[in-house]
């Protein structure tokens, strides 16, 4: 064999360990990169696994703003705000605290300063107070799925992007379940709907997460050491073929 011959030899059987070390390093690290994934889908099961803490009573546009979406420091925060109400639907298909499925009542409340938010009122009828009313209630994030069909006075979901087009107004993101309306310093009376505070699931179990940590950095091993197992046989299979 030529010296040309072995040096290309030599090159390409250092290429080829080069793009196996690649291949090998480039798939230990997805699966340790995926391991670390399921550690923070765990810790993040068990932080959601804690009970609520209620946040400090806070002006709605201290939290948020017209045409903006919700911070994730927004939702579930308890807001006060002031205005007057323009229009009121029906949202059918809305499910409260205890699982019992309605229709709610929601105003589209024009808040002073400007801006406009859908209020859930209560879960059943009643007319929309006149003058300006002193809202507290809970900041939900927007419905994303359609419970009902939209008609002229029924929203499909409680979602304030499907007034968009109807009232020339800048709308706040998101929803506020009231647990308060103040008129004149007269408190109205009407049932209150009832809901938890919103919650980001993470499916499986905490040991079912951790499980996968381990099957992921298993394989990272298994990665590392086949091709140390390769060399180790070729090289027993080798010593065999030479004679005594």
């Amino acid at each position: 064999m030529s010296v040309v011959s072995k040096m290309k030899t030599t090159s390409d059987i250092a290429l080829k360990k080069v793009g196996l070390a690649l291949v090998v390093l480039g798939l230990c690290g997805a699966f340790i990169r995926l391991g670390f994934w399921q550690l923070d889908r765990a810790a993040d099961l068990k932080e959601l696994q804690k009970p609520y803490i209620e946040q400090p009573l806070i002006p709605l546009t201290d939290v948020a703003t017209p045409s903006t979406n919700l911070s994730d420091s927004a939702i579930n925060r308890i807001v006060t705000f002031s205005g007057r109400y323009v229009a009121q639907f029906d949202a059918p298909g809305q499910r409260d605290r205890s699982g019992v499925v309605g229709t709610w009542l929601v105003g589209l409340l024009e808040v002073n300063g400007g801006g406009a938010i859908l209020v859930v009122r209560s879960d059943q009828k009643s007319e929309l107070p006149k003058g300006e009313v002193d809202v507290e209630g809970r900041l939900l994030v927007r419905q994303f799925e359609d419970r009902a069909d939209k008609s002229g006075d029924q929203l499909s979901r409680l979602d304030p992007s499907l007034l968009v087009g109807t009232y020339d107004l800048p709308v706040f993101d998101g929803y506020v379940v009231a647990r308060s309306e103040i008129v004149d310093s007269k408190v109205l009376t009407l049932p209150r709907v009832k809901v938890d505070p919103a919650r980001p699931s993470v499916p499986g179990y905490y040991w079912q997460h951790i499980s996968y940590v381990v099957i992921w950095w298993l394989m990272a091993l298994v990665v590392l050491f086949l091709p140390l197992y390769g060399r180790r046989r070729k090289s027993e299979a080798k010593n065999e073929e030479e004679p005594i």
